[in-house]
C-alpha cells in the first residue's frame, strides 16, 4: 500500500508544474512548458501545382508523423513573378487536398468603335455626252490634238489626245486669227448610230477636203481612228464624206477637179452586217470631142456591179441602151 502512494504523490507534484505526460501513446495531448507534442496517426502531404502560359508554382508541406515530437515540417515553394492571376478550376478530395489544373485567363481586348468615313470617288463624266466635247491645240505640241470635257466635280480636263497632221493647221491659224481649231473639226454622224463621229481637217482647198475620221464610242467617251471611213479615198487621201438621207444611211465623198467640171462620186450605204459597201458610183468628165459625159455605175448589197450606163450633160443616153453585166 505504501508503494502505491508514493507514485501517486509524485503524479501530483508533476501535474502541478503543468508537465503532462503519456506512456501509452493514445490520443490525449500533454503540454509541457508551452511547447506542443502529440501523435499524429498520418500527416497528409498535399502537393498544387499550377501551370500557366508563362510560369510553374509548386508548393510542397511535409509534417513528421512520430508520436510525441515537437511539430516540425519544411516548406519548399518555388515562384515565378507573374502579372497574370491564374484562375484554379480545382476539386476537393477526401483529404482535404486540392487538385486541379490552373490556367491563365486573357484580357479582353479593348474594343474603339470608329465611324467609316465615306470613300472618296474620283471625279468622272457622262461618255455618252458628246456635246460637253472640246478640242485645244497646242503649238508646243505638233500632231497633237487635245480632247477635253467637264467632270463631275466641275473642272474641265484633257482626257485623249488625237494624232494627226497639224502642220497645215497650225499655218492656217498664224496666217488667220480668226480661225480656231474648230474650224478644222468636222463633226457629223457617219454611221447614223446616234453620236456624233469626227473628221479632223489635214488639209483643203477651195473644193476638197482631206483628213482623218474618228468614230465616237459611247461606251466609254472616247474616239478611235476609224480605218473602213479612212479606206475611202480619192487619190490615197481620205476625202471629206458628206451624209444623204439619214433614212437611208448613206454617205457620199466627192472629188472635184480644178476645172469645176470633172469630178467623181461615191455612195456608200451601211448594209445589215453594219459593213459599208459601195451602191454606186458617178463620174463625170470631158471626151475627146469636149463632150461632159456621166457615167454611173451600180452596185447591190454585196458589191456585185449590176448596171452601167453613160450619158450626156443633157440626159441623153450614149452608146443605146445600158449595160448590163455579162454573167460569168
Amino acid at each position: 500500500m505504501k508503494k502505491c502512494i508514493f507514485p501517486v504523490i509524485l503524479l501530483a507534484l508533476l501535474s502541478g508544474c503543468g508537465k503532462v505526460s503519456d506512456s501509452n501513446g493514445g490520443s490525449r495531448i500533454s503540454i509541457v512548458s508551452g511547447t506542443v507534442e502529440g501523435t499524429t496517426r498520418e500527416v497528409t502531404t498535399s502537393e498544387t501545382e499550377a501551370n500557366t502560359e508563362e510560369d510553374t508554382t509548386k508548393g510542397r508541406t511535409t509534417t513528421t508523423k512520430h508520436a510525441g515530437e515537437k511539430v516540425s515540417g519544411t516548406t519548399a515553394t518555388t515562384t515565378k513573378k507573374n502579372s497574370i492571376q491564374p484562375a484554379t478550376r480545382a476539386s476537393h478530395g477526401g483529404s482535404g487536398g486540392v487538385h486541379g489544373t490552373t490556367r491563365a485567363v486573357p484580357t479582353a481586348p479593348r474594343t474603339t468603335t470608329t465611324t467609316a468615313q465615306p470613300s472618296t470617288q474620283s471625279p468622272t463624266y457622262d461618255p455618252k455626252d458628246f456635246n460637253s466635247v472640246s478640242f485645244g491645240f497646242d503649238s508646243s505640241a505638233p500632231n497633237k490634238i487635245e480632247v477635253s470635257r467637264p467632270y463631275t466635280d466641275g473642272k474641265t480636263r484633257s482626257y485623249q489626245v488625237l494624232s494627226v497632221d497639224t502642220s497645215k493647221i497650225k499655218a492656217a491659224l498664224e496666217a488667220d486669227q480668226t480661225k480656231t481649231i474648230n474650224d478644222f473639226v468636222v463633226r457629223g454622224d457617219f454611221d447614223f448610230d446616234g453620236y456624233t463621229d469626227l473628221f479632223i481637217v489635214e488639209d483643203q482647198d477651195d473644193l476638197n477636203k482631206t483628213g482623218k475620221y474618228y468614230r465616237y464610242d459611247p461606251d466609254n467617251g472616247t474616239f478611235s481612228q476609224w480605218n473602213e471611213l479612212n479606206n475611202l479615198t480619192f487619190n490615197n487621201l481620205p476625202i471629206l464624206a458628206e451624209t444623204e438621207d439619214l433614212s437611208r444611211n448613206e454617205i457620199v465623198i466627192c472629188h472635184k477637179n480644178e476645172d469645176r467640171i470633172e469630178y467623181e462620186k461615191k455612195t456608200y450605204k451601211w448594209n445589215e452586217y453594219k459593213a459599208l459597201v459601195l451602191r454606186e458610183h458617178v463620174h463625170q468628165y470631158k471626151d475627146s470631142e469636149e463632150r461632159i459625159l456621166i457615167e454611173t455605175i451600180t452596185y447591190d448589197e454585196g458589191g456585185a456591179e449590176i448596171s452601167r450606163e453613160t450619158r450626156d450633160s443633157q440626159g441623153n443616153l450614149i452608146g443605146g441602151e445600158t449595160e448590163q453585166p455579162q454573167a460569168e
